[in-house]
């Protein structure tokens, strides 16, 4: 049986599914709970083999019972108290005893809690999510991290030369730049000689700070500055000239601040590796690596070994010397042989010969500089020439280009990812290729390194990536919730997946779903048991298909928001005062066309509260079903039972079949309960047309038939939209025409595609405004169809004085000859 994270047990630390749990001793919880949500954590960062107070901001946080951290194990945390108020100066005695004066307790913050976290002296350098426990759930993730140095909050003010506050090194500091214009200082000791090490971590962890880093003299004289070391990211490694005391300053290049513009300063005699060649190696092999950097103890060489396991792709390393942990270095991990790049290979008859597949790591020695490679491919097949480089901090800007035996370019490339190069082809089997690689801006150097990979695609290349969402879902005992899950495939992939939560809870149930070659998105029903263990527990779903005739299974990545989780959890609370059982059990409709979802809304006993119900669901993509449906929301009040949600399909509506859910939304004691009903597929077939109208509005003028302005007269052109194979005709009428005009409107023969709308207005006809609809009805598979299209409003304009006809000569002519006799 799962344990849930926080049961009726003492304070307790465990770990499940690499998630650590800090727990608190925790009331059952009701059914009507908010959720908890942290909006943001400070500091976000605490030294290992300390321990610290993080203050979390958020909603629904007064109930906070405990703590998860997901990631590697080495970090807990306990609730730090709310103040006691102060003991009250007048107290109350009574004579025959049993009454005094009550006294408040401590004050409860929903919007504000404070969490005493704790890292091992072993903990991990690497990000954990927290999360809060509260009677209503898990919250949202938030992250934190672990560092080595000391820990330094940017003390306020310091915005001057006289405010800046000395700092002692090494040390990590934590800082903003809140307001425009805004300028830090530091001021630090330092000795002739000293390699010292300032690096600035602030783009690279998604800040807007654009960051300026300077190192002034005790007067004020700048002697180094620095803006865009690490892409817009600041480092200064400075040789102190003179024992003494200096400044650091640092700003945003564009004198810019706001909240957003969060930075870590790394500052002190730090090491700091600036290069490493190569940057990558074979799985189960050494490569020895050559390092540049500052304070690395004399080393300028090492050897590596890369395990038979080690994860494929980047993962980034760092050196550990007596000084303490260098910056992080990217590495990349294939399975593919490795060779070095020979010189001279400048010219096509100088080309190094390659076993293909294979990684190759070279540089650009110098500017100008060009590396040729041949291969051949041993039979057809798709072949992937890839750059990694400016990905990795190399100065590279490459152009890749990929020459037939006789040196006709098939391809060439630049900037595929960032600047690297990617070009990727049909091989012909024995045909020989020469691929060529330089510098976009014919520079070169010592910092100009690459691998160049020439490969089929990967597994991870191809076939599937997979989410759900949310990351959170609750539960009720004896009712059900629903996760969206989202597949992405990639590389022409179009086979059926399944998604299906792993070792859920006993007592938590849910069934697969399969995902064919149409949709990419869908609903996984939890259902939980009357008598399912209360708490929140970790989930976990995987996504299996066959991909290249392999069976490929994936962990399925938890969304919170928009955001990638680490860890998904669901929580089971108690039963909800209300239950949703359907009538309906499946629904088929045409476009423009309406079916109800009928339901029985299950009162429990006590219950008598208004419930608004909806539907819920998505599209064959990833849209909500309101890309597809009109839906219309019903709301039960005290006493009613029976209900239905209206899905009217739109005209452009997806054709196919997906599964809805009702949801239904009620307040108990103030709180949100929300339940949701068993899935019900819903079914849309295509209508054979449309007919729609060229124009929106007509305007005509009342006027008697005998005047000859063409104000009397309007039309518009009526498409019509054949789909499914439909070539039959299409009989066109209108509703809604007034009284006092006339109209043509002819059919649209086989195969036409347009007919005319034409309106005559005479007279009789009232001024104002009406509503015309075109019907076009036609016969398809031995069914008659019709379709209403959009309405066409109709303006009918009184007559001006000077557009009413003169009355006919002669008549006047015979009026003046019998007034003469």
């Amino acid at each position: 049986m799962r344990r849930p994270l926080y049961p009726n047990a003492l304070v307790a630390q465990t770990s499940v599914c690499g998630t650590v749990l800090a727990l608190l001793l925790m009331p059952l919880l009701a059914s009507a709970q908010s959720i908890p949500k942290i909006n943001s954590i400070s500091p976000e960062w605490i030294q290992r083999g300390t321990t610290v107070e993080v203050v979390l901001t958020g909603e629904n946080l007064g109930a906070a019972t405990g703590f998860v951290f997901s990631g590697d194990a080495g970090l807990s945390a306990t609730n730090v108290p709310a103040p006691v108020p102060p003991k009250p100066v007048i107290t109350i005695e009574s004579t025959l005893g049993g009454i005094s004066r009550a006294e408040a307790g401590p004050a409860r913050d929903d919007k504000r809690i404070v969490a005493r976290v704790t890292a091992t002296a072993d903990s991990s350098l690497t990000p954990r999510e927290l999360r809060v426990l509260t009677p209503g759930g898990i919250s949202n993730p938030q992250q934190i991290n672990v560092g080595h140095l000391p820990e330094l909050r940017e003390p306020e003010p310091n915005s001057t030369l006289d405010q800046a506050p000395m700092i002692e090194f090494p040390v990590a500091i934590s800082g903003v730049i809140a307001a425009a214009a805004q300028i830090d200082h530091f001021k630090f000791k330092a000795s002739k000689g000293q390699n010292l090490v300032f690096d600035v971590d602030a783009a690279r962890r998604g800040a807007a700070l654009d960051s300026s880093l300077a190192i002034l003299d005790a007067k004020g004289k700048e002697l180094a500055r620095n803006e865009d070391a690490n892409g817009l990211d600041s480092l200064l490694l400075f040789k102190v000239p003179e024992e003494g005391e200096y400044v650091l300053q640092l700003r945003d290049f564009r004198y810019q601040g706001g909240a957003n513009y969060k930075y870590r300063l790394y500052a002190g005699a730090l090491p700091y590796v600036e290069s490493i060649f190569p940057f990558g190696g074979q799985r189960g092999q050494q490569v020895e690596i050559a390092l540049q950097g500052r304070n690395l103890e004399g080393t300028s060489k090492m050897t590596l070994n890369i395990a038979p396991n080690a994860p494929r792709g980047r993962q980034d390393i760092r050196a550990h010397t007596p000084r303490g942990y260098s910056n992080l270095i990217p590495f990349d991990v294939q399975d593919f042989p490795n060779s070095l790049e020979t010189e001279p290979n400048n010219e096509t008859n100088q080309a190094n010969s390659l076993n293909i597949p294979v990684v190759i790591n070279g540089r650009i020695g110098e500017p100008k500089d060009l590396d040729r490679f041949k291969f051949k491919s041993d039979k057809d097949q798709k072949l992937i020439c890839e750059v990694i480089a400016y990905r990795f901090g190399s100065a590279v800007d490459a152009l890749l280009v990929l020459s037939d035996a006789s040196g006709n370019v098939v391809q060439q490339n630049d900037d595929s990812a960032a600047a690297d190069a990617r070009i990727e082809f049909d091989a012909k089997k024995d045909a020989e290729y020469v691929l060529a690689i330089r510098d976009l801006t014919e520079r070169g150097g010592d910092n100009f390194a690459y691998r160049l990979a020439v490969r089929p695609p990967s597994p991870a290349e191809s076939g599937f990536t997979a989410r759900f969402s949310p990351d959170t879902p609750r539960l009720h005992r004896g009712g059900h919730t629903r996760v969206r899950c989202e597949l992405t495939r990639i590389a022409g992939f179009d086979g059926p997946v399944r998604f299906a939560f792993e070792d859920l809870p006993s007592g938590v149930s849910s069934e697969p779903l399969v995902l064919t070659t149409g949709p990419a998105s869908g609903l996984v029903l939890i259902s939980a048991s009357k008598d399912a263990p209360l708490g929140a527990f970790p989930v976990r779903m995987t996504a299996t298909g066959t991909v290249g005739g392999k069976t490929v299974t994936r962990a399925v990545e938890p969304l919170s928001g928009d955001k990638p989780a680490r860890q998904g959890f669901v929580t089971v609370l108690e039963p909800a005062p209300f239950a949703i059982e359907l009538i309906t059990l499946s629904s088929i409709m045409e476009q423009t066309q309406a079916e109800r979802i009928e339901f029985l809304a299950r009162r429990h006993e006590g219950f008598s509260g208004d419930v608004k119900f909806t539907a819920e669901g998505f599209s064959a993509g990833k849209d909500p079903i309101t890309k597809s449906f009109d839906v219309r929301e019903t709301t039960l009040k005290s006493g009613e039972s029976m209900g239905n949600v209206k899905l009217t399909a739109k005209v452009d509506a997806e054709v196919g079949t997906r599964t809805v859910v009702i949801r239904g939304d009620a307040t108990v004691d103030g709180k949100p309960v929300t339940q949701y009903s068993r899935p019900v597929p819903v079914t849309v077939r295509e209508i054979p047309f449309t007919v729609a109208s060229t124009l929106t509005r007509l305007n005509v003028t009342a006027l008697p038939t005998n005047a000859t302005s063409a104000a009397r007269e309007a039309a518009t052109t009526v498409k019509l939209t054949r789909r499914g194979g439909f070539t039959n005709e299409v009989q066109l009428s209108v509703e809604g025409v007034p009284t006092g005009i006339d109209w043509t409107l002819d059919k649209i023969p086989a195969g036409g595609t347009e007919g005319t709308l034409k309106l005559v207005a005479n007279d009789k006809a009232p001024p104002g405004t009406n509503t015309l609809t075109i019907i076009g009805a036609g016969l398809h598979n031995d069914r008659n169809f019709k379709h209403r299209a959009r309405a066409v409003t109709l303006v009918i304009n009184a007559p001006e004085p000077g557009d009413m006809p003169a009355p006919p000569a002669a008549a006047a002519t015979a009026a003046t000859a019998g007034g003469a006799k």
